[in-house]
């Protein structure tokens, strides 16, 4: 009987706590399809659509400003009208007619139908997840030719909310920016489908759970003293045959504390639900990239280099191992020196990382032909994807294959296998990976443009066990495979964290193509700054054997010291560029390296300093390094 009492007083208060839940959570819907919804967390307004106010109730901020003007933020289907055209958005306003239906106590649908031009529907599903607390929203788009369906966050206030995205390397937009309009296209530029909305003691976040990495886009537009921003769906083109379309599921949530407190949430289930690969131990450990020099591959420079850097925690990242005039794309003929190079460079304790391009064709290449129908065309225009295609002066151009082709995928790894098989590489660095195009051709042999870049990278990894694959950028669709990447600087006007915070557990940035520190120092200064921010492992490019031995390359030589010392990442990048930087061997420094600096590197031996290797003791290592810098 008591078990039963038990069981009893169990229900009923099973039963109060789920009451008190739903009385938690209120979703009310008007006649002309205002929604409102309400949880202990958070209260948010939708018109037409668009989420036109947003209030944190664990800070008390309210994000939005009243409606004035256009809102920055639509809601609506984007249609092709005319094939090879771009598509015409068409937006939701009182013009539309509305029909509402409530689903279920906390969701509700509103249908926007318009036969304006043509008939269209746009269906608007938005509902509270009782578990998370999320705010859920999904859209479905009927009408001919449907390119993208689309909805919003308008009135947003400029003054007090920043606009923190994983994109461009890592991006803030606040009420400095000047930026009026940009997009920001899911994966390539927009890294991880996350964007965080900062006000003073938090925020809200908009995020997506996709897992089959679909083309999306975020759309930030300012007016005045508020912004709005749109998170997009597309279609996978070709757009003619495409009547129909439902978005993916969009959440929203709010927080109290910085953008790391929802970064952490994002990242917990990215890493969830895509396992990266954990990097090895000499990954973890590098210090220095060297863009090594090339044409010709010389292993002299090996030495030398030695005496400036610790090599077991260099990564050298080479270019010119494979000669192009022996082989076009995807074929990679070695040079006759690539392997001494190799084979020196692991003697010193170098690692090393060729390059080749992910999925790159030559057109000239006899394969061309065989491998032209896979090659990447543009979604809306149909033309055919790759580089330096239409330049008669160039000549290596690539042509971009898709690597859904299941033929194209097969003949490069074996490739890579034979270079495998024939050189003991540390890593391989595959530009362009990050490419990954809605391309016009539709489906090749069953999968979509990122399913075939997962596929690659994957088949890489079988065929090169051990080897550390490395990129040209990173996203959602390539970090749970690489270990390594190039981080551009270029497009990125205010550089954040929030990339790096998001991938650098698993995939280490490091510097894409930097211009040298005194052949370049103003353009220098832009990448360092970007790279200060993102945490990326100090890189520099050492063209040929001179520059080790010029001294007045000052900038250059505080680099390398600056690494050597152990010093950290930023105060490597910000080397002061007027500092008095130490000639290498120069222990008395007088400006000279000399029989004196022998002396004094002699009588030290087994002593702590002058250690001008790092190893933590004097010794013959030192005495080298000062006979070789002698003037």
């Amino acid at each position: 009987m008591r078990k039963v009492w038990t069981k009893c007083i169990c229900i009923v208060i099973l039963q109060f706590v789920l009451v008190a839940a739903v009385l938690a959570n209120t979703l009310t819907l008007g006649e002309r399809g205002e929604v409102l919804a309400e949880t202990d967390r958070y209260r948010v307004r939708f018109e037409n659509g668009v989420l036109m106010h947003f209030h944190n109730k664990l800070t008390q901020e309210t994000y939005t400003l009243p409606q004035q003007g256009p809102s920055g933020a639509r809601s609506g289907i984007s249609i092709q009208h005319e094939e090879g055209q771009y598509g015409r958005h068409e937006f939701v306003d009182e013009r539309w007619d509305v029909e509402t239906k409530r689903l279920t106590p906390l969701s509700v649908e509103v249908a926007y139908h318009s036969d304006y031009r043509l008939d269209k529907t746009v269906r608007t599903r938005i509902g509270i997840d009782a578990d998370t607390g999320d705010l859920v929203i999904q859209q479905h788009g009927i009408s001919k030719h449907i390119v993208a369906v689309t909805w919003g966050c308008g009135y947003l206030n400029s003054q007090e909310v920043d606009l923190i995205l994983p994109a461009h390397g890592g991006e803030i937009i606040d009420a400095a920016t000047e930026i009026g309009v940009r997009g920001y296209e899911y994966p390539e530029r927009w890294e991880a489908q996350l964007a965080i909305l900062q006000g003073e003691d938090g925020g809200f976040f908009v995020r997506s759970t996709d897992t089959t990495f679909r083309f999306k886009e975020a759309y930030y537009v300012r007016s005045a003293e508020h912004f709005g921003i749109s998170f997009q769906t597309d279609n996978p083109a070709p757009f003619r045959d495409k009547n129909e379309i439902t978005s993916v599921e969009w959440r929203l949530n709010v927080y109290q504390g910085d953008w790391q407190v929802p970064a952490r949430i994002y990242r917990n289930w990215m890493e969830t639900t895509f396992q990266p690969k954990e990097p090895p131990a000499w990954v973890k450990d590098l210090e220095l990239v060297i863009y090594a020099p090339y044409n010709p591959l010389d292993p002299s420079i090996l030495p030398r280099l030695a005496e400036h850097v610790n090599p077991s925690t260099t990564l050298l990242y080479v270019i010119g191992w494979y000669d192009p005039t022996m082989g076009l794309e995807p074929d990679y003929p070695p040079v006759p020196e690539f392997g001494d190079y190799l084979e020196a460079a692991h003697a010193y304790g170098f690692r090393v990382m060729p390059r080749i391009t992910f999925h790159g064709c030559s057109p000239y290449s006899p394969l061309y032909p065989e491998f032209e129908k896979y090659q990447f065309r543009h979604p809306i225009r149909g033309h055919k994807g790759g580089f330096q295609l239409d330049n008669p002066t160039y000549d290596y151009p690539t042509a971009f294959i898709n690597p859904a082709s299941k033929k194209f995928r097969k003949y490069v790894v074996e490739q890579m296998k034979t270079l495998y098989e024939t050189y003991p590489i540390d890593a391989l660095h595959l530009d362009i990976n990050t490419s990954v195009t809605n391309d016009a051709n539709g489906l090749i042999d069953g999968l979509t443009a990122a399913e075939g870049n997962v596929l690659l990278h994957q088949e890489f990894a079988e065929a090169m066990p051990g080897v550390v694959l490395g990129g040209e950028n990173v996203h959602e669709v390539t970090f749970f495979n690489t270990n390594l990447a190039q981080r551009w600087s270029y497009h990125n006007k205010q550089p954040h964290p929030i990339s790096s915070f998001l991938f650098s557990t698993w995939t280490i940035p490091y510097g894409f193509h930097v211009p040298n520190p005194d052949g370049e120092p103003e353009l220098y200064q832009k990448w360092q700054e970007a790279y200060v921010v993102w945490g990326v492992l100090p890189t520099i490019r050492i063209r040929a054997p001179w520059m080790l031995r010029d001294k007045g390359l000052v900038r250059t030589h505080g680099f390398l010291k600056s690494v050597r010392m152990g010093q950290s990442w930023e105060q490597t990048w910000n080397i002061d560029v007027a500092m008095d930087v130490d000639i290498v061997g120069d222990v008395n420094a007088d400006g000279v390296v000399n029989v004196l600096d022998l002396v004094i590197v002699a009588n030290a031996f087994g002593e702590a300093e002058p250690d001008l290797n790092g190893d933590g003791v004097v010794n013959i290592q030192d005495l080298v390094i000062v006979a070789n810098a002698f003037e």
